[in-house]
């Protein structure tokens, strides 16, 4: 039988296969395993909160902590920047596992109040150790 033969009768074959059937037959078929059936039905949020990380290939994707804690870091730094009363501070943040550290140089007391504040309001922060320092310019 010829290559080209062949994968036309391959490509029937598979076309078939694609056919929408009568909702009918689709009632009638056979009960799944009832273990099928609960997998399939069962809620997300009911999945293991310390599951292994999934597994792609030869990587493993990271966490979702790990992600969130790099979303975390960029929304307090886009706001202590944007802010007004910040003018003058020179303020690091680094988040790991939801424990915001701030770092640096501040002018005043206030300052530190208002990076604090930024880092409290940010879903997924556990705490927030501020180390920031008052230095007179």
């Amino acid at each position: 039988m010829n290559r080209y033969l062949l994968s036309t009768v391959l490509a029937s074959a598979a076309l078939a296969g694609c056919v929408r059937g009568n909702v009918e037959d689709v009632r009638n078929e056979a009960p799944r395993n009832d273990a099928v059936a609960a997998a399939a039905v069962r809620p997300v949020e009911e999945s293991p909160v310390d599951a292994a990380p999934a597994r792609t290939g030869s990587r493993l994707l990271p966490s979702a902590d790990a992600l969130a804690d790099p979303v975390i870091t960029a929304k307090i730094k886009a706001g202590i920047l944007a802010d007004p009363q910040l003018q003058g501070a020179d303020i690091s943040v680094t988040t790991s596992q939801g424990v915001v550290n701030l770092t640096g140089s501040i002018v005043s007391q206030e300052q530190a109040a208002v990076a604090s504040a930024y880092a409290q309001r940010e879903d997924g922060v556990m705490r927030v150790d501020n180390h920031l320092a008052v230095t007179l310019r």
